[in-house]
């Protein structure tokens, strides 16, 4: 049997993940939390799983990369699978420096993910992925910066006081960010900021 954590912030998706791969007969799921640091946490009281199916960006705390670093230090037997919304190049790049046993998008397809565990569990130099995109948004220093004080929940007449410009420029630069983001609200926005790498927790 392949023991495995899951790692993930939403409860949705975590769930979902815990679901799909219990149904599995040559799987047992080791723990399901929310955060890095319960993920380590767990790993201290029951030891490593063999696979760790870790979210890349976890704002507000460690992020799955950091999360890498840690499990390979402490838990090197314990192979981490990384998983993100929007599979960037630069991340599957460090992902695979680092010594991550693979990097996949969440769209990734029930039994491509089923196999890329077995796959690692079974064979310790494997890589897995599946794929990336390389962001197409770039966002103006001035769309930037209002998106960074949106990520601390700045109001726009906030964030327009703070950087000492007019409200209608800030609301302009904001639905130029939310266009270029596919985003239709100020939490969409940053949320797709950070599965871009725009934002850093």
């Amino acid at each position: 049997m392949t023991s495995i954590l899951i790692v993930d912030d939403h409860p949705i998706v975590r769930d979902g993940l815990e679901v799909l791969l219990s149904s599995e007969k040559d799987f047992t799921i080791h723990g399901a939390v929310a955060s890095a640091e319960e993920a380590l946490a767990l790993c201290g009281k029951k030891g490593p799983p063999d696979v760790v199916v870790t979210d890349v960006h976890m704002p507000g705390g460690m992020t799955g990369l950091e999360l890498l670093a840690r499990m390979r230090k402490s838990y090197p037997s314990a192979r981490v699978i990384l998983l993100a919304g929007m599979p960037l190049k630069s991340e599957v790049d460090e992902a695979k420096s680092n010594g991550a046993a693979g990097y996949m998008p969440k769209s990734s397809k029930r039994g491509v993910l089923s196999a890329a565990i077995r796959r690692v569990a079974a064979d310790p130099s494997a890589f897995v992925e599946e794929g990336y995109v390389q962001p197409k948004t770039i966002l103006s220093a001035r769309e930037a910066e209002i998106l960074r004080y949106m990520a601390m929940g700045k109001t726009r007449e906030e964030i327009a006081i703070i950087l000492g410009i007019g409200f209608e420029t800030v609301r302009t630069h904001t639905k130029n960010l939310m266009t270029k983001l596919e985003a239709t609200n100020s939490a969409g926005a940053v949320s797709r900021a950070y599965e871009l790498g725009l934002l850093r927790a």
